[in-house]
């Protein structure tokens, strides 16, 4: 008996994942091309080492429990946490970070630097714990700059992309539009993810294309590096300008992935930066915004034509369920080995407790 109830008791978690499964968290970090800058002023008694990140989100549809949110420090590719307001109410600090960051409001979790030195990047990441993955978790940031005697550093790498969800049928062409960074010297990075787990960490990608930067004005072909999902069927926009009677070929960031499947509904990052050697930035001066790709399937999906809000048996393989919301479906899972989905209690659920509609 008591594995039974722990059973269902797996099953209900397993379940909770997916209640939301239509649910989108976009952030939005204000002024964020720009650099929150703190001048020491010696001598004056009234200063203070304070300064705060702004950062405001939504969750469509609302969850019903709080999200949790995270400040992270450093690049793209490399952050760590450094506080972390968990959807129990629970509080982590990094020990390096005690007594210098807070977060007053989870509703709008602006991030308060108190006795900060140097430079970095900040990130407000928001994950809906309802809804973890790739359309639970998003993230923004901005460039913290202490000054100290030093300029700030030059040519900073900049993007600007639409973030309004996609729809897109099996089959279609998506076209996410992404103004930034472009040229020969600029990296132009497009990547998928993250791979969350709930309650953990949120850092796995997939690189869908990257074009290497180049030093200096080139008619050479770039490198581009495709992942083998998306070979034949993923290309950044292109356009062509003269130089001294020299046409060359240059890269945007702009994506258009073509022969969509299903597999490829998720969320997209877009994340031009100049080469290093432009900017003693370095990896800091790579920013990424992101946007979701919705994919329904008409020819193997179900329609969701009609139908409530809400998770539906599969009438071909009761062991698998849809969720649609506003009419659109919004992929199919499956149930963990041995179960069915059972359409009355919306959950997964014991086959000899359900019939196969």
């Amino acid at each position: 008996m008591l594995g039974l109830l722990v059973a269902i008791s797996a099953v209900a978690c397993f379940e909770s994942s997916y209640a939301d499964a239509v649910s989108i968290t976009t952030v939005t970090v204000p002024n964020r091309g720009g650099w929150v800058l703190v001048w020491p002023r010696p001598g004056d008694p009234n200063w203070v080492n304070r300064a705060e990140i702004g950062c405001e989100y939504t969750i469509s549809s609302a969850p019903a429990t709080p999200p949790t949110i995270t400040w992270l420090r450093g690049t793209f590719a490399d952050k760590q946490v450094i506080y972390k307001w968990s959807s129990s109410g629970e509080v982590y600090v990094h020990p390096d970070f005690a007594g210098r960051v807070s977060v007053e409001s989870r509703t709008h979790p602006t991030l308060i630097l108190v006795n900060q030195g140097g430079w970095g990047r900040y990130w407000c990441r928001v994950t809906n714990e309802e809804q973890p993955g790739e359309f639970g978790t998003d993230e923004e940031s901005r460039l913290f700059w202490y000054g100290s005697g030093y300029d700030l550093p030059g040519r900073l790498s900049w993007l600007n992309l639409d973030k309004t969800p996609v729809h897109v049928e099996v089959g279609g062409t998506v076209r996410l539009n992404c103004n930034g960074t472009s040229g020969s010297t600029a990296s132009i990075l497009w990547v998928k993810g993250p791979s969350c787990i709930q309650g953990g960490g949120c850092d796995s990608y997939e690189t869908v294309i990257h074009k290497s930067a180049q030093y200096g004005t080139s008619n050479t072909e770039p490198e581009i590096t495709i992942s083998p999902n998306y070979t034949g069927r993923v290309s950044l926009d292109t356009q062509y300008y003269t130089v001294n009677d020299y046409t060359y070929l240059e890269f945007t960031p702009t994506l258009t992935i073509t022969d969509i499947r299903p597999s490829d509904a998720g969320r997209y990052w877009c994340s031009p930066a100049h080469t290093e050697l432009y900017s003693y930035l370095g990896t800091l001066n790579r920013d990424a915004q992101s946007v979701v790709v919705i994919v329904n399937d008409p020819g193997t999906e179900p329609t969701c034509a009609g139908k409530p809000d809400g998770m539906y048996q599969h009438p071909a393989d009761c062991a698998q369920f849809y969720t649609c919301s506003g009419g659109l479906s919004y992929g199919t899972n499956t149930c963990p080995a041995g179960l069915v989905f059972n359409q009355e209690l919306q959950l997964c659920d014991w086959a000899n407790n359900v019939i196969c509609l």
